[in-house]
């Protein structure tokens, strides 16, 4: 009996773990995670559309659904990277993927717009990423050797697979199309104040970077030779020597040829921030958890055998709380498992006494004891409920102590609990 209890205790509190885990993820991806963004108004113009979209992605949104009185064929990925990256937006770094499709409804354009996937959780990872690799690199001596650096680490952070992108599938998983390796560059030179663009043309991604006063092309995805070797084919490329892209952008008379450390040496200047995260997100989420399991378990430990006609089982013994009337104090009753059989403990009219009943046995037994074997008897269940009934053995000190000064009064409820505590059943 006391087994079942005990189990079907701790069966309820993993079942309130669960509920509250359960919960917290329903929160987290619907709330949170929600990437789903509704316009509830017919657009009525270009400006309008971008509008909207550029608040849908501020919002981390990478599903947007709109009706559109226009046709909207004026969309574009190039003109939405255009508008969220000028600014140095870092939204605007987080999609990839680019498509919509429409249908026409009674009303206009029935438009989904899929920019897969500006999440705020990518966005804040990405984020915390960027700032945490620029600060590596901050220090190093001149804007080549930060340029390089930030090219050589996320060749050899990165591997190609095709149709992933963004900047935290690149900085954070790492593994990304065209648009992650630009992306992240990107996002890394404005964090270290280096003037920068992204050039999109011919489904690919690349960029632009300012030294001394001219822009030089870069594309750190067709450096990448997938053997964990890096080639600088497209690094520091003036336009004469840019070939293979839809367009250049480089004022510069001559390309610049690599120099300075090995591209293992930038990398090793840079922690292994998955390992770091994921020991964050486990002291997050499993810390918490486990915190509220044990303040769960202690009090359910703790209130127990505080509710009115409770008990709290010890072996084959099932103590209750003590009980007093007008002419007598039961400082602890002993239930055996057995609806027969009761050993009681008590205080009446001056004397300490124990009582045995046993009905099946046709036993009924009463006979006084001293104060010694009275409180050798109360000290006996202290030991046992104090680890499993805190309120229970406050109790049972609290009457210990009132019976062995003599100032219980019989008859005064609450004399022997003080207050907060369950009276008689």
């Amino acid at each position: 009996m006391h087994g079942d209890k005990k189990s079907g205790s701790g069966k309820k509190v993993i079942g309130t773990i669960i509920l509250v885990l359960i919960l917290a993820l329903i929160f987290v991806r619907f709330v949170i995670f929600n990437d789903t963004y509704r316009y509830n108004k017919v657009a009525t113009s270009v400006e309008e559309i971008n509008n909207m979209i550029d608040t849908a992605m501020g919002q981390g949104k990478g599903e947007i659904y709109f009706t559109s009185a226009i046709s909207p064929a004026f969309i574009n990925f190039d003109a939405i990277l255009e508008r969220n990256t000028r600014d140095g937006s870092y939204v605007g770094c987080e999609f990839y993927a680019f498509r919509y499709e429409y249908t026409v409804g009674p009303t206009g354009y029935e438009v989904h717009l899929h920019l897969s996937e500006p999440s705020l959780y990518a966005n804040f990872m990405a984020e915390r990423r960027v700032k945490k690799i620029a600060s590596k690199f901050e220090d190093l001596e001149g804007d080549y050797e930060k340029i390089k650096a930030v090219h050589d680490y996320l060749v050899l952070l990165n591997r190609y697979v095709a149709f992933e992108g963004g900047a935290y599938s690149a900085l954070c998983k790492g593994r990304s199309s065209c648009t992650g390796y630009a992306f992240a560059f990107y996002a890394i030179m404005r964090e270290l104040g280096i003037p920068v663009t992204i050039e999109t043309g011919g489904n690919h991604a690349w960029n632009r970077v300012q030294y001394q006063g001219k822009w030089y092309n870069i594309d750190v995805t067709w450096d990448d030779n997938g053997v964990d070797e890096i080639s600088y084919n497209y690094f520091m490329k003036c336009d004469s020597d840019w070939m293979g892209h839809h367009h250049g952008g480089s004022d510069a008379e001559s390309s610049i040829k690599p120099s300075g450390r090995s591209a293992y040496e930038y990398y090793d200047m840079v922690p292994n921030y998955n390992l770091i995260d994921d020991i964050i997100l486990i002291a997050v989420f499993v810390i918490p958890v486990g915190a509220l399991a044990i303040y769960l378990i202690k009090k359910k430990k703790k209130e127990a055998p505080i509710a009115a006609g409770k008990v709290m089982e010890v072996g084959s013994w099932a103590f209750l709380m003590p009980q007093e009337t007008a002419f007598s104090f039961d400082v602890i009753r002993k239930v055996s498992t057995s609806p027969y059989k009761q050993d009681i403990w008590g205080y009446e009219n001056g004397r300490f006494f124990h009582q045995i009943d046993n009905d099946a046995e046709n036993i009924h037994q009463r006979q006084e004891v001293t104060p010694a074997q009275f409180f050798d008897e109360i000290d006996f269940v202290l030991t046992l409920c104090r680890n499993n009934a805190r309120n229970l053995a406050d109790a049972l000190q609290r009457a210990k102590y009132l019976l062995q000064c003599g100032t219980y009064k019989p008859g005064v409820y609450g004399g022997a609990f003080g207050d907060g505590v369950s009276g008689p059943f």
